[in-house]
C-alpha cells in the first residue's frame, strides 16, 4: 500500500508547471501598434499632392490685359482739360446774360423800389434782453451782456455785499472791440472786497458794467515818441458811455456818460497814421461810480 501512494505524488508535481507558459503568448502583441505608424505617414504625403494643381489657378483668373498705368494717366489729363473747357466756357456765357440784363434794366422802364427792401436797411436787432442758451463759461459770455444779453443761471443782484461785478471795455472808435477787464483797482483792502471787483470766476458775476468811448472832446496834448511811427500822437479827451446790468436779467442799473480824466501819454501805443489817443477812465472812476452798487445790501 506505501509503494503504490509514492508514484501518485510524483506525477502530480509535474502537472503544476503547464499554465506557466500562457503569459508568454501576450508579449507580441506589444509590436501591433509600431506596425501602425508608417500607415499614419501616408495620407500626409497624399496632402501636398492634391494641393499642387490648386496654386495655378489664381494666376490663370488674374486678368493679364489690364491697361498700362500710363494709359490711366493720361485718360484722367484729358479729362480734367475737358472740364476745364467746359468751365472756361460757362464762364464766357455766364458774362453775357450778365451785361445783357444790364442794358435791358436800364433801357427800360425803371421800376419803384419796394418799401420792404429800402436801400442800406439790414435785419432789425431785437428789442429788449435776450437769454443766453448757455451758463457763464468766460469773460467773452459776460461781454455779450452789454450787447442785449442775459444768463438766467447766473447768481442774482442779491443777498449781502459785496456783489462781484466785471467791467467790460470798448476804447477805440477806429476798431470797436470790447476786452473785459481782469481787475479794477480799489483802496479797499478788505480780502472779499477787492476780489469782488477781481472776477477770477466769471460765472459768479451779478453785475456786468459796459464802458464805450462815444466820441472825441478836445485835445488835451501831443504824444511824442522815438523809433516809433507815427512819431507824433495826439491824445484827446475821451468821453464814454457807462452802463450797470443785472447777468442774471438783464436789468440796467445805471446809463451815465464820464469823462476820461487819465490824460497822461502811454509809454507804448499801437495806432495808424491819423489816428488819435483818447483820455481814459480812470479805477478810481469806476469804483467811485459802481462802489455804491457792489457794496449794497440787498433781499
Amino acid at each position: 500500500m506505501k509503494e503504490t501512494g509514492a508514484p501518485a505524488d510524483k506525477t502530480a508535481q509535474p502537472a503544476q508547471p503547464e499554465p506557466a507558459p500562457e503569459p508568454t503568448k501576450a508579449e507580441p502583441t506589444k509590436a501591433e501598434p509600431t506596425k501602425a505608424e508608417p500607415t499614419k505617414a501616408e495620407p500626409a504625403q497624399s496632402e501636398p499632392a492634391q494641393s499642387e494643381p490648386i496654386q495655378p489657378e489664381p494666376a490663370e483668373s488674374a486678368p493679364r490685359w489690364r491697361p498700362p498705368r500710363w494709359m490711366v494717366g493720361v485718360a484722367a489729363a484729358v479729362a480734367v482739360l475737358v472740364l476745364l473747357g467746359v468751365a472756361l466756357a460757362a464762364l464766357g456765357t455766364g458774362g453775357g446774360p450778365d451785361k445783357s440784363a444790364t442794358g435791358t434794366a436800364s433801357g427800360a422802364t425803371p421800376s419803384a423800389p419796394t418799401p420792404s427792401a429800402p436801400a442800406g436797411a439790414g435785419a432789425t436787432p431785437p428789442t429788449g434782453p435776450q437769454a443766453g442758451a448757455h451758463p457763464v463759461r468766460a469773460g467773452d459770455d459776460l461781454a455779450r451782456v452789454c450787447d442785449g444779453w442775459y444768463y438766467p443761471q447766473s447768481p442774482k443782484f442779491a443777498g449781502k455785499a459785496p456783489h462781484q461785478i466785471s467791467v467790460g471795455v470798448v476804447d477805440s472808435m477806429l476798431a470797436p472791440r470790447r476786452h473785459m477787464l481782469s481787475a479794477v483797482r480799489v483802496p479797499d483792502q478788505n480780502e472779499s472786497i477787492w476780489r469782488a471787483w477781481t472776477p477770477d470766476h466769471p460765472a459768479k458775476s451779478q453785475l456786468v458794467a459796459c464802458l464805450d468811448l462815444t466820441r472825441p472832446a478836445k485835445q488835451l496834448r501831443t504824444c511824442k515818441y522815438k523809433d516809433q511811427t507815427p512819431a507824433t500822437v495826439a491824445l484827446v479827451q475821451g468821453v464814454y458811455r457807462l452802463r450797470l446790468y443785472e447777468t442774471a436779467t438783464g436789468r440796467k442799473l445805471l446809463d451815465k456818460p464820464v469823462t476820461g480824466a487819465d490824460g497822461d501819454c502811454p509809454s507804448v501805443v499801437f495806432v495808424a497814421a491819423g489816428e488819435s489817443l483818447y483820455s481814459e477812465v480812470t479805477d478810481t472812476q469806476l469804483y467811485r461810480l459802481l462802489r455804491p452798487f457792489v457794496m449794497q445790501k440787498r433781499k
